[in-house]
């Protein structure tokens, strides 16, 4: 559905001959103009940052509920995940910045000094 949209203003071409010129010009500029308007909202929401699924965790930070010996359990937008310590240790309740992701496991290290 979407690319028949992108081709509007080539649908649009037969009214040229089907309407004067004098109707067929002002109803396929608004046709072009209706396109344009969704062009732009369409490379604007393709610019748009991920809000969702792995990429979007990157960067983003957690709270350390449990050290355990095969790593850490972080809390994370209502969600408990694994982690894997990377540089400082962490203890219960310090913040954690979320640097990687491998399957379902996380890769954090320290957000800011104790």
């Amino acid at each position: 559905m979407c690319h028949v949209v992108l081709l509007l203003p080539v649908f649009a071409l037969p009214v040229f001959w089907l309407l004067p010129l004098s109707v067929a010009t002002p109803v396929y500029a608004a046709v072009a103009v209706i396109s344009l308007i969704f062009y732009a909202y369409t490379f604007k929401a393709m610019r748009q940052p991920r809000l969702n699924g792995a990429e979007a965790m990157l960067g983003q930070t957690g709270s350390i509920v449990d050290i355990g010996e095969d790593g850490a359990t972080l809390f994370f937008h209502g969600e408990l995940w694994r982690a894997d310590v990377n540089g400082e240790p962490l203890a219960p309740g310090d913040e954690a910045l979320i640097v990687g992701i491998e399957g379902l496991r996380l890769k954090i290290r320290r957000t800011r000094a104790p």
